[in-house]
């Protein structure tokens, strides 16, 4: 490999290590490649492939990575096919669909792609609830994961949405949707239940209060470039959340 397709290690130990993020580790990871892209010229595909065996060499054999290709069009009536559905939520996660789709959770809203240590657990979770107590986020806050954001905003961590639903917040609700998942060749109707947010209510959250909330060790927060990155811990921050949504539910949105 040329010295080119490596020019960033140094800068992604040195950030990684800030963070706090080691060997052993589970992760979930929500990305702006531009952080990436703002120090990298090479071909797009060298630098999700150099990016994605970073991550898995830093977790290492004992941890387990989650990287969210989520689509919302299974509640709006299209089949949901892992392999084929794209990931709304980023081009990194498309381009690892094309070439690691077994990888890829059977969720049709909040499909994960998985590696690591606890995949074969994670794939036996039921698809049926997407936010609740059966779902991939419980089991995040039950192993501990830690939370990343690279180079983008903690408003991007759809954790929060599962600790609205145990708090059921009044802003969202249960909602049922039923429809039809394809594996390969074999077609199979669901229905899954979803914490929605309701129409005509702006439920977007407001950074600067999930910051005040986490002040401290609680919250690590380091700069790559111009853009922030941050780590938090899902089982610390569902515990100090859930507690503050039970004394404010609109906490986060007004």
């Amino acid at each position: 490999m040329s010295k080119k397709k490596f020019d960033q290690k140094k800068k992604l130990d040195n950030l990684f290590d800030s963070l706090q993020i080691f060997k052993g580790d589970n992760l979930v990871i929500h990305s702006n490649f531009a952080g990436i892209l703002q120090y990298q010229n090479n071909n797009l595909k060298v630098t999700y492939e150099y990016f994605f065996l970073y991550l898995i060499n830093r977790i290492g054999k004992n941890g387990s990575l989650l990287i969210p290709t989520y689509n919302y069009s299974f509640s709006n009536g299209a089949v949901y096919d892992r392999s084929k559905s794209p990931s709304q939520v980023g081009s990194f996660g498309n381009y690892l669909i094309k070439k690691k789709y077994l990888n890829r959770t059977f969720d049709p809203i909040f499909s994960h792609l998985v590696f690591g240590k606890l995949k074969k657990k994670i794939f036996k979770l039921s698809p049926i609830e997407s936010l609740g107590k059966k779902s991939i986020f419980n089991l995040i806050d039950k192993e501990k994961f830690k939370i990343l954001c690279f180079c983008c905003s903690l408003k991007n961590v759809t954790f929060i949405h599962y600790i609205e639903m145990l708090a059921q917040v009044p802003y969202r609700f249960n909602k049922f949707f039923t429809g039809n998942i394809k594996n390969k060749s074999s077609i199979n109707k669901i229905t899954i239940k979803y914490f929605v947010g309701k129409k005509n209510t702006d439920y977007s959250l407001k950074e600067k209060k999930i910051l005040k909330l986490l002040p401290g060790k609680n919250l690590i927060e380091k700069l790559y470039g111009r853009f922030n990155c941050y780590v938090i811990n899902s089982n610390t921050f569902k515990k100090k959340l859930l507690k503050k949504l039970k004394k404010n539910s609109m906490f986060l949105i007004k």
